[in-house]
């Protein structure tokens, strides 16, 4: 049983061993996690199955849709609280990904206290009255 109050985070992540150090992480600084996905469908799934409160969304995905389409999806059913996680910080891939205005954009490895911050402000943000 989760305690109330406490955050959900869905991480789409395709390396499975950064996944796991993720979660980790995550759930040291005191976050609930969903069961990592490591593509864009099933992450799609797991937003509505899981019901999250905030997605960390890897760029590059296995499977036909890499994390910025993801997220594009995700935004337009009015799911906002999205954090990228990307090994690149310029090019293509990552302008797309600031075009989606998403809460912040890290680059691997991330810093925990930073991705904590971050969290706690998408989570700020999300609340009603708030944007």
């Amino acid at each position: 049983m989760e305690k109330p109050g406490k955050i959900k985070i869905l991480l789409v992540e395709d390396e499975a061993i950064t996944a796991l150090a993720m979660v980790g992480a995550l759930q040291a600084m005191g976050y609930n996690t969903c069961q990592p996905v490591a593509t864009g469908e099933k992450a799609l799934q797991s937003l509505s199955q899981e019901a999250p409160d905030v997605v960390l969304m890897d760029i590059s995905l296995t499977g036909d849709m890499n994390g910025i389409e993801t997220a594009r999806i995700m935004m337009q059913s009015g799911f906002h609280a999205i954090i990228f996680v990307t090994g690149f910080s310029c090019g293509e891939l990552y302008e797309s990904a600031k075009a989606l205005d998403p809460v912040a954009i890290f680059t691997k490895p991330v810093n925990p206290q930073s991705l904590k911050s971050a969290i706690d402000g998408a989570m700020t943000s999300a609340r009603p009255g708030n944007g």
